[in-house]
């Protein structure tokens, strides 16, 4: 494997010769299943058409809905303490968030978090294809690549977003948007990409040659490489940058000002705190009900869906 700096970051992903290392496929309702139907290992027009069903997704989503949901749900779990910071608010939120917005309020985070480690290598443990074959069921019970859409936007935000909020933790510089933006800047979530050079033979005279389809010097057909990401890609590049930023940004920043409002006492682990957020059902309601740009219906309760979607 070659490894690259986050200097030629966007140059490299931008390498039509460059692809991300193919998945396996597998029994349908399975990870194998799952990973060779998202996007992320796809490339060419399987990841064109895979893309385009993640982004239709993402788009109806309303900003300000997510950051204020992730904000009331955080706060909700904050009055179970004590907890795991890291499972039960940086990854279960934004989990929680993302699935009702995919009208699938009911998944189980602990499933998701099950998927999310095995995600990237594809290395099953025990439990992971029961955990998709889940989400598959709650999702229609299709295995097909809509539902595969659906299941790999909650995994791809359940450890990404998770180490964001985390790390903004762990700096202890606040929990603000200015935070947020300066974790990103200076130690993003994701720290490297991985690519594979594809192949492209050439005939010259009667024998077929095969060499990297790349311009990049010095790489052999099918070798791998890694690639560092910075604060100035922190979500990639190219065709394979991460199309839910600004949803991802919304859902951090909406669980770190629940999370300001009851700081864990030490480091993003656990909190032991019986103070919850002051008044949340109160407090956070009366902040926000001023934000004409937020459609959604009164409620007594914060704990009541609320609609996730752009009004029309």
């Amino acid at each position: 494997m070659i490894s690259f700096g986050a200097d030629r970051a966007p140059e490299l992903l931008a390498d039509p010769g460059l692809v991300p290392p193919p998945a396996a496929p597998g029994p349908p309702g399975g990870l194998a299943w799952l990973r060779a139907g998202v996007a992320r290992f796809a490339s060419g027009e399987a990841h064109a058409r895979r893309r385009a069903l993640a982004a239709d997704l993402l788009g109806p989503m309303d900003l300000d809905v997510l950051r204020l949901r992730a904000e009331i749900l955080a706060c909700i779990a904050l009055e179970d303490a004590p907890l795991d910071v890291m499972d039960r608010i940086a990854r279960d939120v934004p989990v929680r968030v993302l699935a009702e917005a995919l009208d699938a309020p009911g998944i189980d985070p602990a499933a998701v978090r099950t998927i999310a480690a095995a995600y990237p290598a594809g290395d099953a443990a025990p439990g992971t294809d029961e955990a998709v074959a889940a989400l598959v069921a709650a999702f229609g019970g299709v295995p097909d690549e809509p539902t595969a859409a659906r299941i790999g936007l909650l995994v791809q935000a359940c450890e990404a977003t998770a180490a964001l909020i985390g790390g903004t933790l762990a700096a202890g510089a606040g929990l603000s948007p200015d935070a947020i933006a300066a974790r990103l800047r200076d130690d993003p979530p994701v720290s490297a990409t991985f690519r594979t050079a594809t192949i492209r033979t050439a005939t010259t005279g009667t024998a077929a040659v095969s060499t990297a389809a790349t311009a990049v010097a010095g790489l052999a057909p099918g070798e791998a490489v890694r690639i560092e990401l910075d604060g100035a890609v922190p979500f990639g590049a190219g065709p394979h940058a991460c199309p839910g930023r600004p949803q991802a940004l919304a859902i951090a920043t909406g669980v770190c000002e629940a999370l300001q409002r009851v700081p864990p006492p030490a480091g993003p682990s656990r909190t032991n705190r019986s103070r919850t957020c002051a008044s949340p059902r109160r407090s956070v309601w009366k902040h926000h009900r001023g934000n004409a740009t937020v459609s959604r219906p009164p409620w007594k309760n914060h704990a009541e869906k609320i609609t996730l979607r752009k009004p029309p």
